[in-house]
């Protein structure tokens, strides 16, 4: 099943929330008759009956209810995805420390992935040219990593 239209699912959680067809169209900006035309398009769609029409009236069937109910929670989820976006987006500079061998090896493949899930960060690298220039300077960051037996150097100030 393909996901029925943006506007038809917004008509109807509109008109779930509001109780009229008018009420609806007021808050989307549209006519009556366009939010009308989107709830049949959404039932035919969706082939099963999510209003029952008597005379002039309109209103929810049970079915129609439950569906709107999960179409709000979707939309909900949708508007707040934006929201949570930019409020945990991280921006600024990040200074890293290592070895180029550290540096070539591991760091290397690994910035691609870093850069798209924080394009809003310049990244530096600093790979001093003597192993024991890591930690020294203004790094944000120093990255070393153990021998094979597991040694390794203390540096004041820094968490392992």
């Amino acid at each position: 099943m393909r996901i029925p239209s943006t506007q038809a699912l917004r008509a109807l959680d509109s008109f779930a929330r509001l109780g009229s067809v008018w009420q609806a169209a007021e808050e989307l900006k549209l006519t009556r008759s366009a939010v009308s035309h989107q709830l049949r398009l959404l039932e035919k769609e969706l082939g099963f009956e999510l209003l029952r029409r008597r005379g002039k009236g309109i209103a929810l069937t049970p079915l129609g209810r439950r569906y709107a109910t999960d179409v709000r929670k979707a939309l909900l989820i949708v508007r707040d995805a934006g929201t949570h976006t930019l409020k945990f987006s991280i921006a600024g500079s990040l200074r890293v420390n290592c070895t180029s061998g550290l540096a070539a090896l591991w760091l290397a493949p690994r910035i691609g992935e870093f850069q798209e899930m924080f394009p809003d960060i310049a990244l530096s690298i600093e790979t001093p040219s003597a192993a024991g220039g890591v930690g020294a300077g203004d790094a944000d960051v120093f990255i070393v990593f153990a021998t094979a037996s597991g040694r390794t150097g203390r540096w004041s100030g820094c968490a392992t």
